[in-house]
């Protein structure tokens, strides 16, 4: 292992216990059926698995929401961000929660490649669950953002797919939620320090080197309508938050951005709804991303 890979890896193995020690203050939501380590891949391995939740007693069908973790292209799996997958159901989704490999196995390129395997297994599976196959939603936080964000704009765009060589998966999106999307890979120093280490060395020797910025992508499809949410805490990605709202919009995007300033008197943090989906203000941006999607419902 490289001096870098053991530097990202001690700080994501602190960044564990910390979520350890919050999640453990966290109270699960009752009254939802869960479906668990359901494999997307044929392969036994441990990240190529997801789950479904519902409510329980469902007897028509919900809308679908598929969720893509966070945590830095090199750290987390469903289970990170479960209790916020439950919170969505609880309020009447079909939720799809899953994991992806992560660095240094493999480059963001490659979580791309996964999530869409995750997403032919979901389509597949749609029938087995109290699925409304025609009102389906993205969401992913931080990493996930921009896993989501890429997802949304290969499913939308021929092109996009074939500059990333990742075939279509056959699914189509509502409307997608972005939690502190960091969507500009290769920004400014220090991100793009970090962010290219997470691509490969050589990524810009390949053919989708050149379209690792969100904003590169947006003219070659059509983006989904997109909810937003950052907050005054949010060190790691306001200005991409924002960012990516403006270029949302100056391509014709519908989109709607919840920015937080203080919130009774402190900053709430980095995918404030995603890590306490249950405090108020992480259950008014629950609601407001929820309200979102029923706009855009069928």
């Amino acid at each position: 292992m490289s001096f870098i890979e053991k530097a990202v890896a001690l700080f994501w193995l602190n960044t564990k216990i910390q979520d350890d020690k919050r999640i453990a203050t966290l109270t699960p939501p009752d009254g939802v059926t869960e479906v668990n380590d359901i494999e997307y891949l044929p392969d036994g391995h441990k990240y190529h698995q997801l789950d479904v939740y519902y409510p329980e007693g469902t007897t028509g069908k919900l809308p679908v929401i598929i969720d893509v973790h966070g945590g830095g292209w090199a750290y987390g799996d469903k289970e990170l961000n479960k209790i916020y997958c439950l919170t969505l159901a609880k309020k009447g989704y079909v939720v799809f929660n899953m994991s992806y490999r992560l660095y240094p196995e493999v480059t963001a390129k490659q979580q791309l490649e996964d999530i869409r395997e995750a997403l032919v297994c979901i389509k597949e599976n749609l029938k087995n669950y109290p699925c409304d196959e025609n009102n389906i939603f993205l969401t992913g936080d931080s990493a996930g953002g921009m896993l989501a964000a890429f997802t949304a704009m290969l499913s939308a765009s021929s092109e996009v797919r074939h500059i990333f060589d990742i075939e279509d998966a056959g699914l189509r999106f509502n409307a997608v939620a972005l939690t502190s999307p960091v969507a500009y890979m290769d920004d400014k120093f220090p991100m793009n320090f970090y962010t290219g280490i997470m691509l490969g060395k050589n990524f810009r020797k390949e053919k989708w080197g050149a379209y690792v910025n969100f904003d590169k992508l947006l003219p070659l499809g059509k983006m989904p309508p997109t909810f937003l949410v950052t907050s005054s805490g949010d060190f790691l990605a306001r200005e991409q938050t924002r960012r990516c709202a403006k270029d949302l919009k100056e391509r014709g995007v519908e989109c709607q951005l919840m920015d937080f300033e203080k919130f009774e008197g402190k900053d709430l943090p980095h995918v404030f709804p995603v890590i306490y989906p249950s405090d108020e203000a992480g259950n008014r941006a629950i609601d407001e991303m929820l309200r979102f999607f029923t706009k855009y419902s069928k």
